[in-house]
């Protein structure tokens, strides 16, 4: 007799399980502000689902269960900012949505009623910025830096060199400049401000400037305590600005002990070299090379960093580069890049 009723048992439970009426998922779609994915379901019933995604493979899969897919609800190459594919996979009593992520993106699932549908908002995903960049742009206000060409002035070249800088970093790097107007910031406070906003790197822009007209092209300065002739030189000219204006640059220390000195002046002058090479290929400019010298602003920061000295402010071939905005914005793509190559 219990075996009878089993049997019966068995034999009800499975015909209500294959006669329930299942939800059918009608269409997927997409709308572009903001950026989501549309699952419409038909009829007025929420089916019940499990979400599920795959950081690794960028993938979200949705099963729904107790529903079954419409003749037009199928897979689609998307190739969109957001979403690459969607595979539609029919199961005996359920729909599975495979959504592949393009790179960084984030999201989030909705339910609404009237119609029923989910909702897909997707995002770009904010990366934390991990280094921070100290741009300093040479001079400054009463400081006009070296008068070259034309009377060309360098604290004006050199200023818009840094803010395309700022421009090409600053989705990747917080950025700090050292002053974002024209205004005069002595060498020791240029050290602080970098540190003070705990730099990883200090990217000071200088040009250069020489009696002879014919000296041209750009050159790579990090700090080092032994320089050259010709790197002291140039060194003692740059921290002249500062003395002209009352301030004893002998007075800015070495922030670090001799580990850290050796350590950033390592990582200075691989940034540096790097920058000398595509540099020089990219804007057809004489490579000076790359010298280590004894800066007052690269002394006085507690990290790596170099000086560029983007062209010569007495040259007229160099001038006619430094003035345009087409060729800045290059200066600046190659610093960029040596910037990032360093860091990622």
């Amino acid at each position: 007799m219990r075996y009878y009723l089993l049997l019966i048992f068995i034999i009800l439970s499975t015909s209500l399980s294959f006669g329930a009426e299942r939800i059918q998922a009608s269409n997927i779609r997409f709308n572009g502000t903001p950026p989501q994915m549309v699952i419409d379901m038909g009829g007025s019933t929420k089916p019940k689902y499990e979400l599920n995604y795959d950081e690794v493979n960028r993938l979200i899969f949705i099963e729904f269960k107790n529903t079954k897919a419409a003749e037009q609800f199928v897979s689609r190459n998307v190739n969109g900012s957001y979403v690459r594919k969607v595979d539609v996979v029919r199961y005996p009593t359920s729909v599975g949505v495979f959504i592949h992520l393009q790179k960084n993106v984030d999201y989030k699932l909705s339910y609404r009623s009237n119609p029923v549908r989910f909702v897909i908002d997707f995002s770009k995903r904010i990366n934390k910025k991990e280094y921070t960049i100290i741009i300093d742009a040479g001079h400054g206000g009463q400081d006009p830096g070296a008068i070259g060409f034309k009377k060309y002035r360098e604290k004006d070249v050199v200023f818009a060199v840094a803010k395309y800088l700022r421009e090409e970093l600053k989705n990747d790097f917080n950025i700090v400049m050292t002053r974002s107007s024209d205004k005069f910031i002595p060498l020791n406070e240029r050290a602080r401000i970098g540190n003070r906003n705990r730099g990883d790197l200090f990217v000071s822009i200088h040009a250069n400037s020489a009696a002879a007209a014919s000296a041209s092209g750009f050159e790579v300065f990090y700090y080092s305590k032994k320089s050259s002739p010709y790197a002291a030189k140039v060194a003692a000219f740059e921290n002249s600005f500062g003395e002209e204006y009352g301030e004893d640059t002998s007075n800015i220390a070495q922030v670090k002990g001799e580990t850290e000195y050796n350590a950033n002046k390592v990582q200075s002058a691989k940034i540096a070299d790097d920058l000398a090479r595509s540099y020089s290929k990219r804007l057809n400019m004489r490579n000076r090379g790359t010298h280590g010298a004894n800066f007052a602003v690269l002394r006085g920061f507690d990290g790596p960093g170099i000086l560029v000295e983007t062209g010569f402010i007495s040259n007229s071939s160099d001038v006619w580069k430094l003035k345009q905005s087409k060729y800045q914005k290059i200066m600046a793509q190659e610093i960029g890049k040596s910037i990032r190559n360093h860091f990622y």
